[in-house]
């Protein structure tokens, strides 16, 4: 019954993401190559996904659905289809980084839906009432072995939306928003 469940929120997931796709502008060219891979943990439940995303110029349904369910809101269950450029913008700054393909990636907060934002902004003065992480559109991040400050100027220089490092947990947030950038306490 679980595993039914699961295929059914991936075959969702698969839906929504190929909808979104078309409604998200598309990211810079990829590196030709045979593919794009990333390998995402998430913090607290240790939970991995090691995938190739994208693929002679497709972004991979079930790879994208599996980002989407790691990407899930911790506090409901919700999976909503993360943006592809974001994952793209994650990849890019490690590649700019000159971290391999395989680095451990750590995923502190990917989507959070309206409800458990909310609730977080009553405790957390760091949380935006619209946050881009409602949207799908990003993600509070390390890489492991680099420090969060070389991360964050790396993917500023790189002007693909907003960035914050946060000092005192060392990570970083990133989305596909705006480019902008603000000061973390």
């Amino acid at each position: 019954m679980r595993a039914a469940v699961r295929a059914l929120l991936l075959l969702l997931s698969l839906g929504l993401v190929l909808a979104g796709c078309a409604a998200v502008p598309p990211p810079p060219a990829p590196v030709l190559g045979p593919g794009r891979s990333i390998v995402l943990v998430h913090s607290e439940s240790r939970e991995k996904v090691a995938v190739t995303y994208w693929r002679h110029g497709v972004y991979d349904p079930q790879a994208m659905g599996e980002i989407a369910f790691l990407f899930r809101d911790r506090r409901t269950g919700e999976v909503r289809p993360v943006a592809p450029g974001l994952i793209d913008f994650i990849v890019d700054v490690r590649e700019r980084m000159g971290v391999p393909d395989n680095a451990v990636i750590q995923l502190l907060s990917g989507y959070r839906s309206p409800q458990s934002n909310a609730e977080l902004a009553k405790v957390n003065g760091a949380v935006a009432e619209n946050s881009y992480h409602i949207q799908a559109m990003a993600a509070d991040i390390r890489i492991t072995g680099i420090p969060g400050r070389m991360v964050s100027e790396r993917a500023k220089a790189m002007r693909r939306g907003g960035v914050a490092h946060y000092p005192r947990t060392d990570h970083v947030h990133l989305d596909v928003g705006p480019v902008r950038t603000w000061w973390a306490k």
